[in-house]
């Protein structure tokens, strides 16, 4: 079977893009893809994907000649995903959300090809919602903060299958901690964090990525009893989470997914210009398992240290370790492929 996966931009929607058709390949399928000449796709895909692009842009939160201009790729888009899709004989269109699936959606149900969408957050995106009525089946990353329909099915976001064993040695001091914002960094953290752990005056090991060009400084802000390491970008993230006892992070659906999956807690931190507020809802639903807590930019630093303060005294963290998460990200690409293959 031929599969036609759309995704672009961001890490979010092309990591666990790319785990499905990894596992597609697997399962001797062939893969083609759509995105855009300027998103992470471009660096990551491997050989045996061949990707296609559209001139698709994004369009909330821009101005009105952005959005004249993304109307005008939007049309050019379909055209396009129309041809890609006929010229290739394409079985099944699965997309992941974001802007690039809109056009490649609506060329799917144009063309009559069966359409999947899998939704990473525990909200649709504008995408997903407006393509939801064409489609066969709507995977969830998380439970999402609607009534369910029954086209939905929850499975996780698919992640790489990153340790058989999750049994690490907990008895060990100091306590460890991943602090991250991302591939892209986090300013908001890499300015405060430092300084919090810093206030609670406790031994501490810290393995602090920066984010790419935003290390600078960075080392200093923690205290002389915290062994910190700052590093811009973490190749295996899932190392520096196996590493942690627990982790500080913003509450993007596949750093949550992975933490928990590790059984690793977090103090989440949700991004607040994030689009319909995706990462606190994220963050609420982490939350609700017992596996983290959250605080927002606009609680004071003294809240902030408080919360590091609890987590650590009263050691948090092993209960979060201890806690069973039903949902198996891990098996998610695997359980898409299976279900789509019945149609």
């Amino acid at each position: 079977m031929k599969f036609l996966i759309s995704a672009a931009g961001t890490g979010g929607h092309v990591f666990p893009a790319l785990e499905f058709g990894r596992e597609c390949i697997k399962n001797d399928h062939e893969v083609l893809w759509i995105g855009t000449k300027i998103g992470i796709e471009n660096r990551v895909l491997p050989q045996n994907i061949k990707l296609f692009t559209i001139p698709m842009k994004g369009f909330r939160g821009k101005n009105l000649i952005f959005k004249v201009a993304s109307l005008i790729g939007l049309v050019a888009s379909i055209f396009k995903s129309i041809f890609y899709i006929q010229k290739n004989n394409i079985d099944y269109v699965v997309c992941f959300g974001g802007y690039i699936s809109l056009p490649v959606g609506l060329s799917a149900w144009i063309c009559r090809k069966p359409l999947f969408l899998h939704e990473q957050n525990a909200i649709m995106g504008t995408s997903n919602k407006l393509l939801a009525k064409l489609s066969k089946i709507i995977f969830l990353g998380f439970a999402i903060n609607k009534s369910v329909t029954k086209k939905m099915v929850l499975v996780g976001n698919p992640i790489k299958e990153l340790e058989s064993s999750f049994s690490k040695n907990r008895n060990h001091e100091p306590v460890r901690i991943y602090v991250t914002g991302g591939s892209q960094g986090s300013e908001f953290i890499n300015k405060n964090i430092p300084i919090a752990l810093s206030e609670l005056e406790i031994p501490l090991e810290v393995k602090h990525q920066s984010g790419n060009g935003k290390s600078f400084g960075i080392k200093e802000l923690y205290s002389t009893n915290i062994f910190a390491e700052v590093e811009e970008f973490y190749n295996s993230p899932h190392e520096a989470i196996l590493w942690s006892d627990f982790v500080v992070s913003r509450a993007g659906a596949l750093s949550l997914s992975e933490a928990i999956s590790l059984r690793r807690g977090s103090l989440m931190i949700p991004l607040p210009s994030s689009i319909d507020n995706h990462q606190l809802l994220n963050a609420m639903y982490i939350s609700d398992l017992g596996m983290g807590l959250i605080h927002n930019e606009f609680e004071s630093n003294e809240s902030l240290s408080k919360k590091l303060k609890h987590i650590i005294e009263q050691k948090i963290y092993l209960k979060w370790s201890e806690t069973e998460n039903n949902l198996n990200h891990f098996q998610a690409a695997g359980t898409m492929l299976s279900s789509i293959l019945k149609f």
